[in-house]
Protein backbone atom coordinates (compact mmCIF):
# COMPACT_ATOMS: atom_id res chain seq x y z
CA UNK A 1 0.00 0.00 0.00
CA UNK A 2 1.61 3.26 -1.15
CA UNK A 3 0.88 6.29 1.06
CA UNK A 4 1.49 10.23 0.62
CA UNK A 5 2.07 11.96 3.64
CA UNK A 6 4.49 15.06 4.15
CA UNK A 7 5.86 14.37 7.18
CA UNK A 8 6.86 16.99 9.87
CA UNK A 9 8.49 14.64 12.41
CA UNK A 10 11.35 13.14 9.17
CA UNK A 11 12.13 17.05 8.27
CA UNK A 12 14.79 19.09 10.17
CA UNK A 13 13.99 21.90 12.18
CA UNK A 14 12.74 22.73 15.53
CA UNK A 15 8.78 22.31 16.80
CA UNK A 16 7.19 25.97 17.37
CA UNK A 17 4.39 25.90 19.54
CA UNK A 18 1.20 28.67 18.39
CA UNK A 19 -2.11 29.61 18.68
CA UNK A 20 -3.61 30.99 14.58
CA UNK A 21 -6.91 32.34 15.82
CA UNK A 22 -7.38 34.89 18.35
CA UNK A 23 -9.36 38.04 18.93
CA UNK A 24 -8.71 40.96 20.88
CA UNK A 25 -10.49 44.40 22.16
CA UNK A 26 -9.44 45.46 18.30
CA UNK A 27 -13.36 43.78 17.58
CA UNK A 28 -15.13 41.54 19.70
CA UNK A 29 -12.49 40.26 22.39
CA UNK A 30 -11.72 41.09 25.93
CA UNK A 31 -8.48 41.82 26.31
CA UNK A 32 -6.04 44.01 24.40
CA UNK A 33 -3.24 43.42 21.99
CA UNK A 34 -0.66 43.83 24.71
CA UNK A 35 -2.51 41.70 27.50
CA UNK A 36 -3.12 38.75 25.28
CA UNK A 37 0.08 38.72 23.86
CA UNK A 38 1.54 38.22 27.25
CA UNK A 39 -0.61 35.45 28.48
CA UNK A 40 0.46 33.60 25.46
CA UNK A 41 3.90 34.27 25.86
CA UNK A 42 3.84 33.42 29.68
CA UNK A 43 2.31 30.18 28.41
CA UNK A 44 4.93 29.01 26.40
CA UNK A 45 3.66 29.92 23.43
CA UNK A 46 6.48 30.74 20.06
CA UNK A 47 3.84 32.49 18.10
CA UNK A 48 0.50 34.27 17.79
CA UNK A 49 -2.05 35.37 15.33
CA UNK A 50 -4.21 37.88 16.34
CA UNK A 51 -7.15 37.39 13.73
CA UNK A 52 -9.77 40.51 14.80
CA UNK A 53 -12.82 41.02 12.81
CA UNK A 54 -12.54 43.36 9.50
CA UNK A 55 -9.44 44.48 10.30
CA UNK A 56 -5.89 43.95 10.86
CA UNK A 57 -4.68 44.84 14.35
CA UNK A 58 -1.60 46.71 14.95
CA UNK A 59 0.37 44.17 16.68
CA UNK A 60 3.60 46.62 16.05
CA UNK A 61 6.22 46.14 18.77
CA UNK A 62 4.37 43.61 20.85
CA UNK A 63 6.51 40.33 19.74
CA UNK A 64 10.11 41.04 20.45
CA UNK A 65 12.48 38.61 20.86
CA UNK A 66 11.89 34.87 20.99
CA UNK A 67 7.66 35.28 20.07
CA UNK A 68 6.77 36.17 16.60
CA UNK A 69 3.56 37.38 16.09
CA UNK A 70 1.68 36.85 12.61
CA UNK A 71 -0.83 39.10 11.22
CA UNK A 72 -4.12 38.27 10.21
CA UNK A 73 -7.89 38.66 9.95
CA UNK A 74 -11.20 36.96 10.32
CA UNK A 75 -14.28 37.61 7.99
CA UNK A 76 -17.47 36.60 8.03
CA UNK A 77 -19.03 36.45 4.62
CA UNK A 78 -21.79 34.34 2.07
CA UNK A 79 -24.93 32.38 3.20
CA UNK A 80 -24.83 28.64 3.70
CA UNK A 81 -27.91 26.37 3.37
CA UNK A 82 -29.03 27.13 7.33
CA UNK A 83 -28.57 30.92 6.55
CA UNK A 84 -25.70 31.22 8.56
CA UNK A 85 -22.71 32.88 7.60
CA UNK A 86 -19.37 31.37 6.81
CA UNK A 87 -15.95 32.44 9.04
CA UNK A 88 -12.85 32.16 7.58
CA UNK A 89 -9.79 33.39 9.08
CA UNK A 90 -6.83 34.81 6.68
CA UNK A 91 -3.37 33.82 8.16
CA UNK A 92 -0.64 36.06 7.20
CA UNK A 93 -2.08 39.05 5.96
CA UNK A 94 -0.66 42.43 6.24
CA UNK A 95 -3.52 44.24 5.14
CA UNK A 96 -7.26 44.80 6.41
CA UNK A 97 -9.61 42.30 3.36
CA UNK A 98 -11.02 44.62 1.03
CA UNK A 99 -14.39 43.04 1.76
CA UNK A 100 -17.06 44.05 4.29
CA UNK A 101 -17.73 41.71 7.34
CA UNK A 102 -20.57 40.00 7.61
CA UNK A 103 -21.98 40.55 3.96
CA UNK A 104 -24.67 37.88 3.42
CA UNK A 105 -24.45 38.57 -0.61
CA UNK A 106 -20.71 38.37 -0.73
CA UNK A 107 -19.80 34.98 -2.11
CA UNK A 108 -16.91 33.41 0.54
CA UNK A 109 -15.02 32.20 -2.67
CA UNK A 110 -14.07 35.78 -3.25
CA UNK A 111 -12.37 35.54 -0.06
CA UNK A 112 -10.56 32.44 -0.34
CA UNK A 113 -9.07 33.74 -3.52
CA UNK A 114 -8.00 36.93 -2.78
CA UNK A 115 -6.12 35.69 0.48
CA UNK A 116 -4.00 33.01 -1.78
CA UNK A 117 -3.70 35.77 -4.27
CA UNK A 118 -1.70 38.23 -1.61
CA UNK A 119 -0.14 35.31 -0.45
CA UNK A 120 -2.03 34.35 3.12
CA UNK A 121 -3.21 31.27 4.18
CA UNK A 122 -7.15 30.94 3.87
CA UNK A 123 -8.61 28.35 6.67
CA UNK A 124 -12.76 27.57 7.34
CA UNK A 125 -13.17 28.40 10.49
CA UNK A 126 -15.32 26.37 12.65
CA UNK A 127 -18.06 24.13 10.48
CA UNK A 128 -19.92 22.98 13.48
CA UNK A 129 -20.44 25.93 15.01
CA UNK A 130 -21.09 27.96 12.26
CA UNK A 131 -24.23 25.71 10.61
CA UNK A 132 -22.09 24.26 8.00
CA UNK A 133 -23.03 21.10 6.10
CA UNK A 134 -21.09 19.05 3.53
CA UNK A 135 -22.22 20.92 0.56
CA UNK A 136 -21.56 24.24 2.33
CA UNK A 137 -18.19 23.14 2.83
CA UNK A 138 -17.83 21.48 -0.95
CA UNK A 139 -19.19 24.55 -2.73
CA UNK A 140 -15.30 25.80 -1.81
CA UNK A 141 -12.39 25.29 -3.57
CA UNK A 142 -8.71 25.89 -2.44
CA UNK A 143 -8.98 26.64 1.14
CA UNK A 144 -6.20 25.71 2.84
CA UNK A 145 -7.05 23.79 5.97
CA UNK A 146 -10.58 23.60 8.66
CA UNK A 147 -10.60 23.71 12.29
CA UNK A 148 -11.32 20.34 13.98
CA UNK A 149 -11.08 21.91 17.65
CA UNK A 150 -11.90 25.45 18.37
CA UNK A 151 -11.57 26.08 22.11
CA UNK A 152 -14.32 29.07 22.27
CA UNK A 153 -16.77 27.54 20.47
CA UNK A 154 -16.16 24.12 22.29
CA UNK A 155 -16.50 25.76 25.58
CA UNK A 156 -19.89 28.06 25.04
CA UNK A 157 -21.95 26.31 22.66
CA UNK A 158 -20.07 22.26 22.76
CA UNK A 159 -19.72 22.98 18.83
CA UNK A 160 -15.91 22.85 19.01
CA UNK A 161 -15.27 19.54 17.26
CA UNK A 162 -15.38 19.71 13.40
CA UNK A 163 -14.11 16.25 12.92
CA UNK A 164 -17.10 14.41 11.11
CA UNK A 165 -17.63 17.57 9.03
CA UNK A 166 -13.47 16.94 7.82
CA UNK A 167 -13.69 13.50 7.25
CA UNK A 168 -16.82 14.30 5.23
CA UNK A 169 -15.04 16.46 2.61
CA UNK A 170 -11.93 14.39 2.52
CA UNK A 171 -14.33 11.04 1.69
CA UNK A 172 -15.87 13.70 -1.07
CA UNK A 173 -12.12 13.88 -2.17
CA UNK A 174 -10.89 17.12 -0.85
CA UNK A 175 -7.50 17.19 0.63
CA UNK A 176 -7.76 19.92 3.51
CA UNK A 177 -5.09 20.40 6.51
CA UNK A 178 -6.17 20.17 9.84
CA UNK A 179 -5.87 22.85 12.65
CA UNK A 180 -6.56 23.18 16.29
CA UNK A 181 -7.48 26.89 17.63
CA UNK A 182 -8.18 28.63 20.51
CA UNK A 183 -10.42 31.55 18.65
CA UNK A 184 -9.86 33.27 22.29
CA UNK A 185 -12.82 35.99 22.81
CA UNK A 186 -12.71 36.17 26.74
CA UNK A 187 -16.08 35.80 27.68
CA UNK A 188 -14.84 35.66 31.26
CA UNK A 189 -18.44 34.13 32.60
CA UNK A 190 -17.57 32.31 36.11
CA UNK A 191 -18.57 28.92 34.35
CA UNK A 192 -16.52 29.10 31.62
CA UNK A 193 -12.45 28.55 31.68
CA UNK A 194 -10.33 31.33 29.94
CA UNK A 195 -10.51 30.23 26.31
CA UNK A 196 -6.97 31.09 25.81
CA UNK A 197 -3.74 28.70 25.60
CA UNK A 198 -5.80 25.38 25.01
CA UNK A 199 -5.81 24.40 21.66
CA UNK A 200 -2.51 24.55 19.36
CA UNK A 201 -0.72 23.97 16.00
CA UNK A 202 3.22 22.54 16.41
CA UNK A 203 4.96 23.24 13.75
CA UNK A 204 7.96 22.17 12.63
CA UNK A 205 10.39 25.03 10.94
CA UNK A 206 14.02 25.85 10.34
CA UNK A 207 13.54 29.03 12.28
CA UNK A 208 11.48 31.36 14.60
CA UNK A 209 10.44 33.57 11.85
CA UNK A 210 7.39 34.80 9.66
CA UNK A 211 8.84 33.45 6.36
CA UNK A 212 9.90 30.12 7.87
CA UNK A 213 6.55 29.92 9.64
CA UNK A 214 4.37 30.41 7.06
CA UNK A 215 6.03 27.96 4.95
CA UNK A 216 5.66 25.18 7.37
CA UNK A 217 2.17 25.88 7.99
CA UNK A 218 1.57 26.10 3.86
CA UNK A 219 3.37 22.93 3.73
CA UNK A 220 1.65 20.99 5.89
CA UNK A 221 4.17 20.59 8.66
CA UNK A 222 2.36 20.56 11.72
CA UNK A 223 -0.11 18.77 14.00
CA UNK A 224 -2.88 20.25 16.23
CA UNK A 225 -3.23 19.77 19.70
CA UNK A 226 -4.73 20.08 23.02
CA UNK A 227 -2.80 18.44 25.03
CA UNK A 228 -1.01 14.99 23.92
CA UNK A 229 2.39 14.91 22.07
CA UNK A 230 2.68 13.63 19.07
CA UNK A 231 6.33 12.45 18.78
CA UNK A 232 6.79 10.68 15.64
CA UNK A 233 4.65 8.96 12.85
CA UNK A 234 6.49 6.61 10.46
CA UNK A 235 5.31 4.93 7.38
CA UNK A 236 6.99 1.30 6.48
CA UNK A 237 7.40 -0.42 2.47
CA UNK A 238 4.13 -1.58 3.31
CA UNK A 239 2.25 1.08 4.15
CA UNK A 240 1.97 0.60 8.03
CA UNK A 241 1.90 3.81 10.15
CA UNK A 242 3.03 3.82 13.30
CA UNK A 243 2.70 6.40 15.91
CA UNK A 244 4.47 7.14 19.02
CA UNK A 245 3.11 9.79 21.35
CA UNK A 246 2.64 10.83 25.25
CA UNK A 247 0.83 8.62 27.18
CA UNK A 248 -2.67 8.45 25.79
CA UNK A 249 -6.13 6.80 26.56
CA UNK A 250 -6.69 5.37 23.14
CA UNK A 251 -5.04 5.97 19.57
CA UNK A 252 -7.60 5.98 16.42
CA UNK A 253 -6.77 5.93 12.75
CA UNK A 254 -9.74 7.13 11.32
CA UNK A 255 -10.18 6.48 7.78
CA UNK A 256 -12.64 6.12 4.70
CA UNK A 257 -16.55 5.84 6.46
CA UNK A 258 -16.69 2.17 8.19
CA UNK A 259 -12.54 1.96 8.04
CA UNK A 260 -10.24 2.75 9.75
CA UNK A 261 -9.04 1.38 13.75
CA UNK A 262 -8.88 2.55 17.53
CA UNK A 263 -6.90 1.08 19.91
CA UNK A 264 -7.84 1.44 23.67
CA UNK A 265 -4.96 1.32 26.73
CA UNK A 266 -6.40 -1.68 29.20
CA UNK A 267 -3.54 -2.39 32.02
CA UNK A 268 -1.17 1.03 30.89
CA UNK A 269 -1.70 4.04 29.09
CA UNK A 270 -0.44 3.95 25.28
CA UNK A 271 2.85 5.49 24.17
CA UNK A 272 2.47 4.00 20.19
CA UNK A 273 0.41 1.82 17.93
CA UNK A 274 1.02 0.65 14.60
CA UNK A 275 -1.77 -0.18 11.70
CA UNK A 276 -1.58 -1.52 8.60
CA UNK A 277 -4.35 -0.20 6.58
CA UNK A 278 -7.63 -1.79 5.21
CA UNK A 279 -8.78 -2.21 1.96
CA UNK A 280 -10.32 0.41 0.33
CA UNK A 281 -8.85 3.13 2.65
CA UNK A 282 -8.56 6.23 0.77
CA UNK A 283 -7.24 8.49 3.75
CA UNK A 284 -6.03 7.82 6.95
CA UNK A 285 -5.87 10.26 9.99
CA UNK A 286 -4.67 9.86 13.43
CA UNK A 287 -5.97 11.14 16.82
CA UNK A 288 -4.34 10.33 20.08
CA UNK A 289 -6.33 11.18 23.10
CA UNK A 290 -5.41 11.38 26.75
CA UNK A 291 -7.43 10.68 30.41
CA UNK A 292 -8.24 13.91 29.94
CA UNK A 293 -10.43 13.82 27.33
CA UNK A 294 -7.42 16.10 25.20
CA UNK A 295 -6.50 15.31 21.70
CA UNK A 296 -3.58 15.57 19.28
CA UNK A 297 -4.68 15.42 15.28
CA UNK A 298 -2.18 14.80 12.34
CA UNK A 299 -2.88 15.57 9.32
CA UNK A 300 -4.02 13.64 6.82
CA UNK A 301 -1.70 10.44 5.26
CA UNK A 302 -3.52 9.80 2.02
CA UNK A 303 -3.40 6.25 -0.37
CA UNK A 304 -2.10 6.71 -3.43
CA UNK A 305 -3.43 4.72 -5.87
Amino acid sequence: MKRHFVNPFKEQGKWYKGNVHAHTTVSDGTRSPETLVEIYREAGYDFLSVTDHSTVADTGGLGGSGFLLIPGEEICVGRSHAGTLYHLVALGVDETLPFTDFDRELDPQRVVDHVNEIGGIPILAHPYWSGLNHSDMMALERYHGVEIYNTTCEYERNTGISASHIDGIIAAGRRPRIYAVDDHHGADRPTMPLDACCAWINVKAPSLSRESIMESIRGGLFYGSTGPEIKDISIDGDGVITVECSPVKTISFVSTPSLGMKFHAMEEPLTGASYPGRPGETYVRVEATDYEGRTAWSNPIYNET
